[in-house]
């Protein structure tokens, strides 16, 4: 930093967090756990075969205390206010995500380090997406639709710890 550029909390960041409109934050920032569990599978594809099924429960904890509620939140609440085509990414994006999480279920055994590493990039690059085009195109099309749903979004961060602003984890 230079002395020309104010020292604020965004100017300390080379891609400072991105604002989200209030009814969008709690999904926002579970999208951190979400790459938090990215980073924990890709780290297990180079692990034993305990580690990696130690990771496996760790996805199948995440699928059934946060990721099925999520993926539902963001069908019932964007959906109003996306494109069709977009909206039809999600949904495929979500099944494709959950019949690969449930592929885990039926193998019986500690997943290989290939699927491990297929998951993470799904994962991540549905993230990814959701950040960068998609969470932008839903607040530009209906910012005062979104307003509306304020209680879902208080709901969201009542019932999904990941959800919840840091404060209020504490």
């Amino acid at each position: 930093m230079n002395d020309s550029t104010p020292d604020t909390p965004e100017s300390r960041f080379v891609n400072p967090p991105l604002k989200r409109h209030p009814t969008l934050q709690p999904l926002s920032r579970e999208h951190f756990g979400g790459l938090v569990l990215v980073r924990r599978l890709r780290e297990a594809a180079d692990a034993d075969e305990p580690a990696r099924q130690a990771t496996v429960g760790l996805l199948r904890e995440a699928w059934e205390g946060e990721l099925k509620g999520h993926f539902a939140d963001e069908e019932s609440l964007l959906g109003p206010h996306l494109k069709d085509s977009d909206m039809a990414r999600l949904i495929e994006e979500h099944r494709a995500l959950e019949r690969h999480i449930k592929m885990a279920d039926s193998a019986g055994c500690a997943p290989s380090a290939e699927w491990l590493r297929e998951t993470a990039t799904m994962l991540e690059e549905h993230i990814r997406w959701e950040e960068r085009e998609l969470f932008p195109a839903a607040e530009r099309a209906g910012a005062e639709g979104l307003d509306k749903m304020a209680h879902e979004a208080d709901r969201i961060e009542r019932e999904r710890p990941g959800a919840r602003r840091r404060q209020d984890t504490r």
